[in-house]
């Protein structure tokens, strides 16, 4: 868990970890302090003190920075140093877990023998009251209520008037495409690397597990199309330290870097279940509340074009071929961000850099070609 001045909402992250069904016991809680200057650390030793007290042991274990780095990269890769579990999960310090997330997903990651296990997540806007659930490229499973919530990349997206309508009843489609429909591919023949009470492949929709994501078989592959959301995720500790998989230092699409190279080095396979929400995403609009990550000023916006350069190359490096499945979403994205701030010509010259240096990587898919030929005009004329 990174923190940076969140004295406001460490205590209920804390608790909904503390309180876990799977048992504070089977936890070990690693909290890393970006130089915060609040209460936090006050708030830190009184958690690290009475749980430690309870269970005998160094149950709650905090690291302070010894300069801000300005994003949760720094504490995030300082922290990955002292992991000792054989399983390890993220939590940012101001949202928090179902009370039974460690639970299912240690159970299904050990259950599959997989490397990557993760569920679905819901983004509660509390000052506006409405919840959205995360977008899955497959057929909905999840029950009642969340059936009833919109989704956050399509239909719950905040583009207004003809620009959305637009969104949501062409673009989307043209950009994401058809839910799919596992249950189509359950034909398949099951083999000694899964076992066969399991191998009703993706189980009704419902747990789509993925041998091998460089196959780029197109029904698995689309699973690149949700965002990285890395905190709804179980990782086996030893895929991340035997590969010395980390986070670039950038303030924003830092983990979409981490996340595609634990995906490509992963030797065990990956399940997705899209019918479990195991973590609750906290969009807080006080000002006071503001991560770095919704500030949006010249670092953030470069920091995330510099990130999905990293990213087009980390594909390349794996010799992926549909990665314009998850960049063609996040340029266009950026290029909503960019448009969002006046920037001077002289900023608008160093994203065409970034650009020109992306253009340079290899570029699949003539709608992935598209973004990036458009978007480099927009800044030439801007620049």
């Amino acid at each position: 868990m990174p923190v940076y001045n969140g004295e406001k909402y460490l205590p209920l992250t804390l608790d909904s970890v503390i309180n876990q069904t799977i048992g504070i016991e089977n936890l070990e809680i690693i909290i890393a302090d970006d130089c915060s200057t609040d209460n936090t650390a006050k708030i830190i030793q009184e958690y690290k003190e009475r749980i430690n007290s309870d269970t005998g042991k160094e149950t709650i274990k905090s690291i302070s920075l010894e300069e801000n780095k300005g994003g949760a990269f720094g504490p995030r890769n300082l922290a990955l140093n002292y992991v000792n579990g054989e399983y390890l999960m993220f939590i940012d310090s101001d949202d928090t877990y179902p009370k039974d997330a460690c639970e299912i997903l240690l159970n299904k990651i050990e259950e599959y023998g997989c490397d990557i296990a993760f569920g679905r997540y819901l983004r509660h806007y509390p000052e506006e009251n409405f919840i959205r659930k995360s977008y899955t490229p497959y057929i909905d499973t999840l029950d009642e209520p969340y059936l009833s919530y919109l989704d956050d990349l399509v239909k719950g997206s905040n583009f207004k008037g003809i620009v959305g309508s637009l969104w949501k009843n062409i673009f989307s489609k043209f950009f994401y495409g058809s839910s799919i429909d596992m249950n189509k591919f359950n034909s398949k023949e099951s083999d000694n690397s899964h076992p066969k009470e399991l191998d009703k492949n993706y189980k009704n929709n419902k747990e789509i597990f993925i041998r091998n994501i460089k196959d780029e078989n197109k029904e698995e592959i689309a699973i690149l199309k949700i965002l990285p959301s890395f905190w709804t995720k179980i990782y086996r500790s030893e895929l991340i330290s035997k590969n010395n998989i980390n986070f670039p230092e950038c303030v924003s699409a830092e983990d979409l870097n981490f996340l595609l190279e634990a995906y490509f080095k992963s030797e065990n396979g990956i399940l997705f279940l899209n019918d479990k929400i195991v973590y609750n995403y906290f969009m807080r609009l006080e000002v006071v509340d503001k991560s770095v990550t919704k500030n949006i000023n010249f670092r953030l916006v470069y920091d995330s074009i510099k990130a999905y350069r990293l990213s087009s190359e980390l594909c390349d490096n794996f010799n992926i071929k549909n990665k314009d499945l998850f960049l063609n979403p996040y340029l266009l994205n950026w290029i909503s961000l960019w448009l969002s701030r006046k920037n001077t010509k002289e900023e608008n010259k160093i994203f065409l850099e970034e650009f020109d240096k992306l253009d340079k990587t290899k570029k699949y898919g003539l709608k992935y070609k598209l973004i990036l030929k458009t978007t480099k005009l927009l800044l030439k004329i801007k620049s």
